[in-house]
């Protein structure tokens, strides 16, 4: 007689699972080497009593180590999975039309403001998830912000010792200190 023991387990069970920490740790190396160290990743991990939560910052080492918290990842102290991932491309867009306006004060109420997480259940889940921030519009424009910034401190072209532009004078060069855009007082 066959072995017709009822299996009623998930099928995507696996024993190669890796936390969130190990899968943001390998973006973060993988960050660095995309970009030849121009910028640079880390993970931050803070506890409490009841929770765990990670954040991965993108760094700017040239500006100063400029820094950003494109995600948080969110669980129990004592179970990674399910996490709740939080990010600006997760924030629902605002209103630009008068009938969206309507829509969402009739859905939600004035005031109200809807939560910016995303859970996952499982590591694929979450996966897909930090793959969905890493490609977001929001997370390549810092990329190509922050490269491009880093880019201009470090050509000797655009910026001379000090912060200073070279600026060609007639037979030769001269530097004339920078200034701060003062956008205050810029007419709209």
């Amino acid at each position: 007689m066959a072995n017709d023991t009822l299996d009623l387990w998930p099928d995507d069970i696996k024993v190669e699972v890796q936390s969130p920490y190990a899968i943001l740790m390998s973006q973060k190396s993988l960050l660095a080497t995309k970009t030849k160290d121009i910028l640079r990743a880390d993970v931050s991990v803070t506890t409490t009593d009841s929770q765990t939560r990670l954040g991965f910052d993108l760094i700017a080492p040239s500006l100063e180590n400029y820094r950003r918290t494109i995600l948080y990842a969110t669980s129990k102290k004592d179970d990674v999975y399910p996490v709740t991932v939080e990010a600006d491309c997760f924030l629902p867009r605002s209103p630009t039309t008068l009938p969206e306006v309507l829509e969402k004060v009739s859905q939600r109420g004035l005031g109200a403001k809807s939560n910016p997480g995303r859970q996952a259940a499982t590591q694929q889940e979450f996966i897909d998830l930090v793959g969905q921030v890493l490609r977001s519009a929001e997370v390549r424009s810092l990329i190509q912000s922050l490269i491009a910034r880093s880019n201009e401190k470090g050509s000797g072209a655009s910026n001379g010792p000090g912060g200073e532009r070279a600026e060609p004078d007639g037979g030769g060069a001269r530097t004339t200190p920078r200034r701060p855009i003062d956008r205050a007082k810029r007419a709209p």
